[in-house]
């Protein structure tokens, strides 16, 4: 299926990587949503399912792919986003030139849902304790500039904006966290009249209907690497999140001091899988008295050199020109391009980062769907099961008297009460579920939080010093933990009833309901660990000796509250789907099974009454019967489709071609 987003990619092996994966996506889910239509026309479907067919398919149009670029002032970083992404538009389209070109941090996204605008969040708003995560959700704090998608000009002033700078006085530098007199290489110096040049915004995203941003592609421009300690929403999210971090470095200048903090500091421990180092501007190791091969092994050596001081594998750094390959691009000069060696970092990201996130977005719908199938499996087998069996009993009335008919009509009745008090179980069960829920709002919900925030910030009032701002972390960490602990064990409780609900329902009526998908707050308690280890690494260390000092750490602990609320509303989310969810496969039976206890005592009354042939009904129920096998092999059907774009990438891609060349 072509698009016209399809045709407007940039050449690249990484933008055909993003494409092809954009392509799967939106196969995908197609093919999930013509599943979830097929079970509302056969009448399988109820709200429960619905949902989980929503939820399959609005997480794979909402997939991302976030790649953040990190550097020093001038070592190209602007011009290699100008390179890879932007070529196509003929000119430089993010601000690149000597010195300080992106002053805060930029986010480069597309929803649909929004205007192309550049929207643009004042410095100011870092006097509060608002964390960013808040501010992103109100309109009224930023700034906003539309933006003409026709128009490269246009584009290009709005990310002019990212170099805007104010001058304050330098208390207000210090309270913003922007300054610090003692500090040599601060980011910002005092001018005369004690005046400060800090920068004019705070945050800035950039909604534009980029045809790789359009398939869920994120770019996150950082600003210089001081910025990095001052910015809370760097170290403790953008970074940590993203799906693949570039640090560029350039040939000339090598890896100075401040590098090696923010390396070691913020992104070689997050994880190596998607760290790469660009070791930028190897033209000016292009010397015209060397030959090709001196110049070669000039730029091995810088790779050895740059390995050894970060401690990563020589095949993790990928030295290029993005100016050259600028250039090569809008030229279409080919070798000029080859020289650059810009198509080297291209492949290595998109091989890197399409296969690790198609595998993220495969596995989690493979692990959706297939409890889906097989709870729909469950109820068109039951219908099927049913119909069988009423076709042998009404067989076997052939030839009978009334009396043997009242009998197997009372039979029926019978069964019927007998389920009905087995009913009464399922409410008792559902009033417990609401008590399990009503434990897990309160131990993970909004007020817990609220409470150890508010008990956090006591802590850390009481004491301005360094251990009272770390027994306040400390406290609203270990508070957070505990409520997580007692969600554990909520769950817990509920994997337990749930497994006995489904085998008392399976051993009295005969339902295939298998044993329960249990739920696990690992991953949770995985997120609370890296926002600990990061903490941690921002705490351990410092002194608070300055004002500024202390109001960057007072904005940090914000911002790891902000990240733990994060947490705690998706764990909520999570539990609250998985108990929906578990309760699904025994309710949807139970439906079924009373419509079938119920058709079975309507055709033996209607034969009583003689208002309906035996024969006759028998011919509707065995009509019955073949519509489900029907639609058991239909529903196999539409499970193989889905399973088809549910291979791994190389043979799912090998197989569309081979149903593309033949047909």
């Amino acid at each position: 299926m072509s698009t016209n987003i399809d045709r407007r990619i940039p050449v690249g092996a990484f933008g055909e990587q993003v494409a092809e994966y954009g392509r799967w996506r939106r196969e995908l889910s197609e093919a999930v949503r013509r599943y979830g239509r097929w079970l509302d026309d056969v009448q399988v479907s109820d709200p429960a399912l619905q949902a989980r067919v929503q939820r399959m398919a609005e997480r794979l149009a909402q997939e991302r792919i976030t790649v953040t670029f990190v550097a020093e002032f001038s070592r190209g970083k602007s011009e290699l986003i100008n390179a890879i992404f932007f070529a196509d538009h003929g000119q430089r389209i993010v601000p690149s030139s000597a010195g300080r070109t992106t002053m805060c941090p930029t986010e480069l996204l597309y929803d649909a849902s929004r205007p192309s605008s550049i929207r643009l969040l004042p410095i100011e708003t870092r006097l509060r304790d608002t964390a960013l995560s808040e501010l992103r959700q109100l309109e009224a704090e930023w700034h906003e500039l539309s933006v003409d998608p026709s128009d490269p000009a246009s584009l290009r002033r709005a990310f002019a904006c990212v170099q805007e700078t104010v001058r304050v006085d330098a208390e207000q530098a210090r309270l913003l966290g922007l300054h610090d007199e003692d500090a040599p290489d601060a980011p910002s110096h005092a001018a005369s009249g004690g005046q400060v040049e800090i920068p004019r915004w705070r945050h800035a995203i950039v909604n534009y209907p980029h045809p790789l941003l359009q398939l869920g592609l994120v770019i996150v421009d950082t600003p210089g690497l001081n910025a990095i300690g001052v910015e809370p929403e760097l170290t403790l999210k953008l970074i940590p999140g993203s799906d693949a971090v570039l640090f560029v470095l350039a040939a000339d200048a090598g890896v100075t001091r401040s590098d090696i903090e923010v390396w070691r500091r913020y992104i070689g421990p997050t994880h190596r899988s998607g760290r790469l180092v660009v070791l930028n501007k190897i033209d000016g190791l292009w010397d015209e008295l060397k030959d090709e091969v001196q110049i070669q092994l000039e730029i091995a050596r810088q790779v050895s050199s740059v390995a050894h001081t970060l401690d990563i594998a020589n095949d993790r750094i990928f030295p290029v020109s993005a100016q050259k390959a600028l250039v090569a691009r809008v030229n279409g000069d080919a070798a000029l391009l080859k020289r650059s060696r810009m198509s080297d970092l291209e492949y290595a990201l998109g091989r890197e980062l399409v296969p690790q996130q198609r595998e993220i977005a495969r596995e989690h719908v493979r692990r959706e769907f297939d409890e889906l199938h097989a709870l729909v499996g469950a109820v068109l087998s039951a219908r099927r099961r049913a119909a069988v069996e009423q076709l042998l009993e009404l067989d076997g009335l052939r030839g009978k008297n009334r009396d043997v008919m009242d009998h197997l009509a009372a039979r029926i009745r019978l069964e019927r009460e007998e389920f009905e008090k087995s009913l009464r179980h399922l409410q008792g069960l559902r009033a417990v579920f609401t008590r399990h829920s009503q434990a897990i709002a309160a131990a993970i919900g909004g007020d817990s939080l609220k409470r150890h925030v508010r008990h956090s910030r006591e802590v850390m009032k009481a004491s301005r010093l360094s251990i009272g701002l770390r027994d306040g972390m400390n406290s609203l960490l270990g508070g957070v933990r505990a409520d997580l602990d007692e969600t554990t064990r909520v769950v817990e409780e509920v994997g337990t009833l749930m497994s006995a609900m489904y085998r008392t329902f399976s051993a009295e009526h005969g339902l295939s309901l298998g044993n329960p998908v249990l739920f696990s707050t690992r991953g949770h308690y995985a997120e609370l660990e890296r926002i600990e280890e990061l903490q941690r690494r921002q705490f351990g260390p410092i002194t608070l000796a300055t004002t500024s000092q202390w109001v960057l750490m007072r904005r940090f602990f914000e911002s790891v509250a902000a990240r733990v609320r994060e947490v705690q509303e998706n764990a909520h989310r999570e539990v609250q789907a998985w108990m929906r969810a578990v309760m699904s496969p025994i309710e949807s039976q139970v439906r079924e099974h009373q419509l079938q206890l119920k058709r079975r005592l309507d055709s033996v009354r209607r034969i009583l009454d003689a208002s309906e042939d035996l024969d006759t009904r028998i011919a509707e129920v065995d009509r019955l019967r073949a519509e489900a096998e029907q639609r058991v092999a239909l529903s196999e059907e539409f499970a193989r489709q889905v399973g088809a774009l549910l291979e791994p990438a190389m043979r799912a891609d090998g197989s569309r071609r081979a149903v593309q060349s033949s047909a």
